[in-house]
């Protein structure tokens, strides 16, 4: 049977401190993050993660509002080990053999809008969860690198002054990088999932930090949003909880498919099915896939047409799309004609 490949989607909200994100140290920190082997993460005993084929790809070279993103491949190089094999005429035999062996996994990551598109190649490849650590890992590694290049330039520049800039000082201004990237929900895998359940307990939703995007879900999640940046909260967190009855299975989808769309969200749910079966959910089990019959193995075609296919969804309304601040569209817009 052939591997099928699929799309998968996710909100790459990156923060640095409460007051820059992505494109604040898109130059310094971002992109250098995500050149090829520059950083490999090590995982003892069972391989290691690292970026190959990476470049910065202009999608949309609109005078007005160019669009721009990360393309390349994130490879798990590892060792498939077996103990033991099995002989229709000796049963089970010891026979310890070692496989190298690479899976990766296609991506591109949309500047304008922070939408990560992952394509697995090949069974075993990379999944999300996968490129959200190793690019932590690599955006840290930056981030200290950074962090001594701008520490060795104020020693210079400060030589005949009496207060000289400290790393303490400098974390303060440029605090650490901090990852979180959270799958897009699928509306009519959400719907699923809420009809498997004949008894809803709990649903919660913990609103998210975005990436300077404005929340335009429905009003009571605005509102939401601003109350938790008015109160200097990291995240807010709602629940709703009827144990004895149960919620309204409409009601929850309606209220997570609001908070979800936009992938600035964490949604759980928690009740039962018709057999009694205790049955919990997140975002990652209605996450947003799309089956394709063809992908590019060159990474810049792939990309191509893994953008097509987002603005094609994004058209049809699959996909909702973030309302950008001005800031945002500058920010990108500056990127470009530095290119």
């Amino acid at each position: 049977m052939s591997f099928t490949k699929k799309l998968e989607f996710g909100n790459y909200t990156l923060k640095f401190g409460e007051d820059k994100v992505l494109l604040d140290l898109f130059s310094e920190v971002v992109m250098p993050s995500f050149h090829e082997m520059k950083y490999i993460r090590k995982i003892k005993g069972k391989g290691e993660y690292f970026f190959l084929d990476t470049e910065l790809l202009v999608l949309d070279s609109s005078t007005h509002n160019p669009v721009l993103g990360i393309t390349g491949r994130i490879v798990k190089n590892t060792k498939l080990k077996r103990e033991q094999i099995y002989s229709s005429n000796g049963g089970l035999i010891d026979d310890r053999k070692e496989l190298e062996s690479a899976p990766s996994s296609s991506f591109l990551l949309i500047l304008n809008n922070h939408r990560l598109i992952l394509c697995r190649e090949v069974p075993g490849a990379p999944t999300i969860q996968n490129f959200q650590s190793t690019s932590q890992y690599c955006l840290s590694q930056q981030y200290k690198a950074f962090l001594q290049s701008e520490y060795e330039r104020a020693q210079k520049e400060s030589e005949n002054k009496t207060q000289k800039t400290t790393k303490k000082h400098l974390r303060e201004v440029y605090p650490r990088p901090y990852l979180r990237i959270t799958p897009l929900s699928d509306k009519q895998s959400l719907k699923d999932f809420v009809g498997r359940l004949k008894h809803i307990d709990d649903l919660s939703i913990k609103l998210l930090p975005t990436n300077d995007e404005e929340i335009n879900n429905d009003d009571f999640w605005a509102d939401f949003g601003r109350r938790r940046e008015e109160m200097n909260s990291n995240a807010a967190k709602v629940t709703f909880s009827n144990t004895k009855e149960g919620l309204d299975g409409n009601k929850v989808y309606e209220q997570a498919n609001a908070a979800s769309e936009l992938g600035n969200s964490e949604v759980k749910l928690k009740g039962y099915d018709r057999q009694g079966d205790t049955i919990k959910g997140s975002n990652d089990d209605f996450s947003l896939t799309v089956e394709m019959e063809s992908m590019p193995r060159n990474v810049k075609r792939a990309a191509i047409a893994k953008f097509n296919q987002f603005q094609q969804l994004a058209s049809q309304g699959v996909i909702k799309m973030p309302i950008l601040a001005q800031a945002t569209i500058d920010k990108v817009a500056n990127i470009f004609r530095s290119i």
